[in-house]
């Protein structure tokens, strides 16, 4: 019951997810937003100081039937990065993915109005409760293999925008003799027609600083 409950919380946080990539004509003049630079993330988080910043555009989808995308929402269009260290400095800690250097991605989403930004929020939130747990990936051990995985979640309080949602999402697997872990902090914050996800991951069981992800949250709101 709960590992469903947070399942379905999950489908709900993952709202980007449900974004795809655009295609070379854009939903009826799609307006993209800004993410935050690699500069201004690496005043946040040293460990990408020299780093780059690599980004994409997308269509944004609203919620469908029976568990499925909708349509394209016209104007709307979403930006995401994905952070990366200096690859090239030589350093090995830099493919280190740990609490102190976690792998960090920002998606901010522009809808043409308010009430379009909300009504695709509570759209998709109404949609992860009626919708079956399963599907759509995660790498949730699904028992294939003698994976065994126990998870949990607890909320991440901010203030920031006008609606917000955060969690901290922990996992562990173990398949035979092997463990591993890792930790998400996920933020979402919506300032009018904008809406922003943030999320810091680590590979290992320590957790990303909720301050920090919190002032990238910040950050993104600021940047669109």
């Amino acid at each position: 019951m709960h590992r469903r409950w947070l399942t379905r919380t999950l489908i709900a946080l993952a709202v980007p997810a449900l974004i795809v990539p655009a295609a070379s004509t854009a939903t009826a003049a799609a307006s993209y937003p800004d993410v935050p630079t690699i500069d201004a993330v690496a005043k946040i988080y040293p460990h990408l100081d020299g780093g780059s910043a690599s980004e994409s555009t997308s269509k944004v989808y609203g919620p469908g039937k029976k568990c499925k995308p909708g349509k394209a929402i016209n104007h709307a269009g979403a930006r995401s990065a994905s952070y990366s260290p200096d690859y090239t400095s030589g350093d090995p800690d830099v493919y280190v993915i740990d609490g102190e250097h976690p792998m960090l991605s920002v998606t901010a989403m522009r809808f043409p109005t308010t009430k379009a930004a909300i009504a695709y929020l509570h759209g998709y939130s109404k949609t992860a409760k009626d919708c079956p747990s399963g599907g759509g990936g995660g790498g949730n051990g699904g028992g294939s293999g003698g994976v065994t995985c126990k998870t949990s979640m607890k909320k991440i309080k901010f203030s920031l925008g006008d609606e917000r949602w955060g969690y901290q999402y922990r996992s562990t697997c173990k398949n035979g003799d092997q463990t591993t872990s890792s930790v998400f902090n996920m933020l979402f914050a919506r300032k009018g027609k904008f809406i922003v996800y943030a999320t810091a991951m680590s590979m290992d069981s320590s957790a990303p600083s909720i301050p920090k992800s919190i002032d990238l949250t910040g950050l993104a709101l600021k940047s669109v």
